[in-house]
């Protein structure tokens, strides 16, 4: 009864405001037909397919270094929701325990190389900033928390990882996925992106329209939501230049309530942990923020 109140609550609001409704769709829509779709299917089915690969020709390993190395280096270079999806697919596959996934999740699953140099870098702070500085400043908490989550969680839940690997070798088996499927799976999953995205830059104009909360409040909740829009409306404000390019660079790393959407639909049949990642990822943001103020 509660949903279907919020439905009919949020089906009125949206019919008296449909011209908003619509812009906000179209801007999410183009923004993932343009910027999104183009760049991230094809590291999507390419990731995919490497991933069963290495599934394929290695044996079920809890932990496989192989496995790990991947899982770090694709969800780097790649960025959201790559580091996510090919964290849940090594799961799924048994080369990878939940815990060791619930701890490289938030350092494998953020903004990518090229969105950092193309977007935020040149587009958003006009080349005010190296890239190497930006990299720096938005990986150098995750290295330290991701060190540090190893060194507490790991060591005290190790001896509870037992003769799990026979257990699940045959769904390992059973679940193998051919490459058809990995791109019928991988389409489904970028459609979604795109869904998510609209979503959230319609809520993000209503928020910019709204009477009651006005810059810089509004602008700030935006790139909270979604960081491609977000950090180019922060990037317009009349305020310091250090502040500003703080801001960015901490939503950057942040990566928005849009980024964790997306990660909670690939990581939904692995059972990663939505609420550690999202708690990692807001105090990751805030020490790039520390940082961001010490060092600019």
């Amino acid at each position: 009864m509660i949903i279907l109140s919020i439905c009919l609550l949020v089906l009125i609001l949206f019919v008296t405001n449909s011209e908003l409704v619509i812009s906000g769709a179209s801007y999410g829509l183009m923004l993932w037909y343009k910027n999104v779709l183009p760049i991230l299917l094809p590291f999507m089915l390419i990731s995919g397919i490497i991933v069963r690969q290495i599934n394929i020709y290695s044996r079920p390993n809890k932990n496989n270094s192989c496995a790990i190395f991947t899982n770090i280096f694709l969800g780097v270079f790649c960025g959201y929701p790559i580091g996510a999806k090919t964290c849940n697919d090594f799961i799924q596959n048994n080369s990878i325990d939940k815990i060791t996934g619930n701890i490289l999740l938030p350092l494998c699953n953020n903004s990518s190389p090229m969105f950092i140099s193309g977007y935020i870098m040149y587009r958003i702070l006009n080349n005010s900033i190296s890239f190497f500085h930006i990299i720096f400043l938005i990986y150098f908490p995750y290295i330290i928390v991701t060190i540090f989550s190893f060194l507490v969680i790991k060591i005290f839940t190790l001896t509870k990882n037992t003769n799990v690997n026979k257990d699940n070798q045959a769904a390992v088996t059973k679940t193998e996925l051919t490459i058809n499927q990995y791109i019928i799976n991988t389409v489904n999953q970028i459609t979604l992106v795109g869904i998510y995205i609209m979503i959230c830059s319609i809520i993000i104009e209503f928020i910019i329209h709204s009477p009651h909360i006005n810059p810089p409040y509004s602008q700030f909740l935006s790139g909270i939501i979604e960081i491609t829009r977000g950090t180019f409306d922060i990037s317009n404000l009349a305020i310091a230049d250090s502040k500003k390019i703080a801001l960015i660079i901490a939503l950057t790393s942040f990566g928005g309530v849009s980024s964790i959407l997306q990660t909670q639909m690939v990581i939904q049949k692995s059972g990663l942990s939505i609420m550690y990642y999202t708690v990692m990822k807001a105090l990751c943001a805030f020490l790039t923020y520390i940082l961001c103020i010490l060092f600019i």
